[in-house]
């Protein structure tokens, strides 16, 4: 239960199933069973779904929408709480979701043609440089094959039994998750979920759900590519590393000194930036899950054509210098103190953090593992382990970044 916003309930259908375990017939339809969700299920027409919910003022977007990554999709409803039988409508609709598509032959068709439209709009520069760049990063893995959004070939070609086996294989109770968060009584929520998903049937037969790897490589791996629609180029650094499950108190202060040690790194390149002669236009950093079996951290500079070389040096010298000589004292104090005043300025506000932070929370728990803390655990554990944390510790994580294993440098420039 959660009263951030009053009357509105954060609905959630997690499904721990996405494109990479589509089969090579299938390429981009874990995503196509996403739109047909909204074009037809077993009590819902086609459309009704989305004309029901924007009769209460909800807009598909906002407040109807889903997701197809890599390791999961997600369906996401926002619905009101003040409205007698709203609540319950949201829940059947996950329900048909999980096991009511209906895939109408006429539908499929129809919506082939929206997709592919999809398709075509990313494909823009950015969408290029992607696709010719991600699989260095995703280097000899299944991922590199398995971009959500498929191939135009897959997608004008496939058979519509190709996208109902996906449907019947993937999508079943032992890989379903319902989140509910809001303003609600959550025993009645709970056995409203009981008594529209207790009756869905096991899969008989269920096949394997894999988790798959990126390879390891001792060497680094290099990308440079280039598009006519680019105007300036860019410069990044990726530094791969297993992922971040926060089991216990070490895990958490590991990656709390990881943390505070990229802050440090981030703020000598953002001082890099504003002299005069830097040839960087600006920096920005990335620490999180790439896929679910790969953590990374990421560096990126912006700059001009003309500085691209000297960018690399300069980026690659700063790293270097942090793994050889570590940082300063003062460096490190000013970084817990921020650090510190952001956690507070969190805790302070805990009474008003929204049921849909809250859902996502739960979402990636249910797809991620490791632990829930919570606004107080989070503020008290800062509070505790910060100031224990030393120079030692942050200097060894950013050592650790500096290793030719399993690093990747990219540079997207103008033709």
């Amino acid at each position: 239960a959660n009263s951030e916003p009053p009357n509105r309930a954060e609905l959630r259908l997690v499904v721990n199933a996405g494109s990479i375990l589509e089969d090579e017939d299938q390429l981009g339809l874990a995503h196509f069973v996403e739109h047909m969700a909204f074009n037809g299920t077993r009590n819902f027409e086609r459309q009704e779904i989305i004309s029901y919910l924007e009769s209460l003022g909800m807009r598909f977007g906002p407040d109807i929408n889903a997701y197809t990554s890599f390791d999961e999709t997600v369906y996401m409803l926002t619905v009101p709480t003040d409205s007698a039988g709203v609540l319950e409508r949201g829940i059947a609709i996950l329900e048909d979701w999980a096991w009511g598509i209906t895939f109408d032959s006429l539908q499929v068709e129809q919506e082939r043609g929206v997709v592919i439209e999809e398709w075509r709009l990313g494909q823009g520069a950015a969408s290029r440089i992607q696709q010719q760049q991600f699989p260095t990063l995703a280097h000899r893995s299944r991922y590199a094959d398995r971009m959500p959004i498929g191939t135009y070939e897959s997608l004008t070609t496939f058979d519509h039994a190709a996208l109902r086996r996906f449907y019947e294989d993937w999508y079943r109770p032992d890989l379903l998750a319902v989140v509910a968060v809001g303003d609600f009584d959550p025993d009645e929520v709970e056995e409203l979920i009981r008594r529209h998903f207790e009756h869905i049937p096991p899969h008989p037969n269920p096949r394997e759900r894999r988790e798959y790897t990126v390879p390891s490589h001792p060497e680094t791996l290099i990308s440079i590519v280039s598009d006519p629609e680019l105007t300036t180029a860019t410069v990044s650094l990726y530094l791969k590393r297993p992922p971040d499950v926060w089991r216990t108190e070490a895990d958490y202060r590991e990656w709390i000194a990881q943390s505070l040690a990229s802050a440090m790194l981030i703020n000598r390149l953002g001082e890099i930036s504003q002299r005069v002669d830097s040839p960087f236009l600006d920096v920005s950093s990335y620490q999180g899950r790439f896929v679910r079996t790969l953590s990374t951290f990421g560096l990126n500079v912006r700059t001009s054509d003309e500085d691209i070389a000297r960018a690399v040096q300069v980026l690659l010298q700063e790293v270097e210098r942090a793994a050889r000589f570590g940082f300063a004292r003062t460096e490190l104090e000013r970084e817990k103190r921020e650090m510190l005043r952001v956690m507070e300025q969190r805790y302070a506000q805990r009474g008003r953090v929204s049921s849909g932070s809250y859902a996502a929370d739960y979402v990636s728990y249910f797809l991620y593992g490791g632990s829930i803390r919570g606004t107080a655990l989070e503020y008290q554990l800062y509070r505790e382990l910060i100031p224990r944390i030393g120079l030692r510790e942050t200097n060894r994580a950013v050592a650790e970044w500096t290793s030719a294993g399993n690093r990747v440098l990219l540079v997207a420039a103008p033709d």
